[in-house]
């Protein structure tokens, strides 16, 4: 009982060890240099080139790199395109989540292509360990990401992230855009005009911040219509629909009510 006893604690405190050592591991692959002069660095994942392609960091900087010396996260030192989380695959997306607005379709596994967009120099990037940025602020004014064969999204300039999924997470819409809110289900024919039904779509305003879970669902953005959205109001906190006027800007919780609202 006792040699049983003392194999158990052994092997619970050897694994205990290789966990440790595993986790420091991990975390010491990932270090910072100081740059005494603009370099470019290959983010990881990249396997091929040209001289131009390869991002230009900025001197006296911080970049933070892999045990290959491969870069995650660094200062642009110049305006410079650059591919963007492609995410997983379609089918994994559309298992994940039903039902969606759209899903998003997977250039990584099943069309390769070329996904860029004009990052600014002089800000921060940092790059997933396919090379792909993940945060960043973008130089363009009016770019366009593709998020299936039929859903595109124009942005401007400004911050932008992404989800795991290649889901945009922010951005600044580049025009006024319709886009289903978190709960839009409960909303399906509430913005019904009598020249418009567009089942849970909103529209929300151009040149403005944008916040969107993995779905493609909204999280927080202004409205450019005067618009009918789920509201708690009362005593009881029941929950209604409330028209909150264009300009405003709303936040959902994960139900699709709104719990913020400003203008």
């Amino acid at each position: 009982m006792q040699r049983n006893l003392l194999k158990v604690l052994t092997g619970v405190m050897l694994s205990g060890f290789l966990l440790f050592g595993y986790i420091a591991n991990a975390e010491a692959a990932l270090y910072t240099r100081t740059l005494t002069e603009n370099t470019r660095i290959t983010p990881a994942g990249v396997i091929v080139a040209t001289w131009s392609n390869i991002p230009k960091f900025k001197q006296g900087t911080v970049v933070t790199l892999n045990e290959y010396g491969e870069v995650f996260e660094g200062i642009l030192a110049e305006d410079i395109s650059l591919p963007y989380e492609s995410g997983t695959s379609q089918d994994t997306v559309r298992t994940a989540y039903t039902p969606v607005p759209f899903y998003v379709y997977s250039y990584t596994t099943k069309e390769p292509t070329n996904r860029v967009l004009p990052f600014k120099g002089g800000t921060k990037v940092t790059f997933n360990d396919k090379g792909e940025v993940i945060n960043g602020t973008i130089s363009g004014s009016n770019e366009s990401i593709t998020l299936n064969q039929t859903n595109h999204i124009l942005v401007s300039n400004g911050e932008i992230s992404f989800h795991k999924n290649g889901m945009v997470a922010m951005c600044n819409l580049s025009s006024d855009s319709y886009l289903r809110p978190v709960g839009w289900l409960q909303i399906l024919t509430e913005n019904y005009s009598d020249n418009s039904a567009c089942s849970g779509l909103v529209e929300f305003k151009g040149g403005k911040p944008i916040m969107l879970n993995e779905k493609g669902e909204v999280l927080k953005g202004t409205l450019n219509k005067n618009t009918k959205l789920l509201s708690l109001s009362g005593i009881l906190s029941a929950v209604s629909i409330k028209a909150y006027e264009a300009g405003t800007t709303i936040e959902f919780d994960d139900k699709g009510i709104v719990v913020k609202a400003s203008k």
